[in-house]
């Protein structure tokens, strides 16, 4: 569901490992990486502002929707994002795609062709309580390790985005009707 232009925009995303999601993070948003998330619903969450390139990150509970059956639990977890505003799709690594058990999933969902990379499925998903069709991160991309809130979420969420702060700080967050 990637095309080559968006894909060159996030060419430079190599300052974001995914071993800083579980540490720094994890740490900067108070909240444990891909771990079962306390609230699936909040109505303004404050995320951050990560690295020397500014990168706007956000942790929201994500779990499974009604037209997913599985055998694992339907709590959410938290799932940290990079917020990119170009995005007009909102992505999930493989691992956290691990980490919610959709790999024993059967799901209702609408196929997407990735032009020439054969096929994937957007996957109904709820993130902070508001459905959302979401696509895995294609693995040959430059952002095969992150997961991107895109502009989708916004539209359905009807959220508000704001970045404030001085010189020094720049604070990052999103409110919900």
């Amino acid at each position: 569901m990637t095309n080559p232009q968006f894909d060159t925009l996030c060419a430079d995303f190599e300052d974001l490992i995914s071993s800083d999601l579980f540490d720094k993070v994890s740490e900067l948003l108070h909240a444990a990486y891909l771990q079962e998330s306390a609230v699936s619903h909040q109505n303004q969450i404050r995320g951050a502002v990560w690295s020397a390139s500014m990168r706007p990150i956000i942790s929201l509970p994500v779990q499974l929707s009604g037209a997913i059956t599985t055998l694992s639990t339907r709590k959410p977890l938290n799932v940290h994002f990079l917020y990119l505003e170009a995005s007009p799709q909102t992505y999930l690594s493989e691992e956290a795609m691990r980490a919610l058990r959709l790999d024993d999933m059967v799901v209702v969902g609408e196929p997407v062709s990735t032009e020439g990379r054969g096929s994937s499925i957007r996957l109904p998903l709820l993130l902070n309580g508001y459905l959302v069709a979401v696509v895995q991160s294609p693995a040959e991309s430059h952002f095969a390790h992150l997961n991107i809130l895109g502009n989708d979420f916004t539209r359905a969420a009807g959220a508000q985005v704001r970045f404030d702060g001085d010189d020094k700080t720049v604070h990052f967050e999103i409110s919900f009707p």
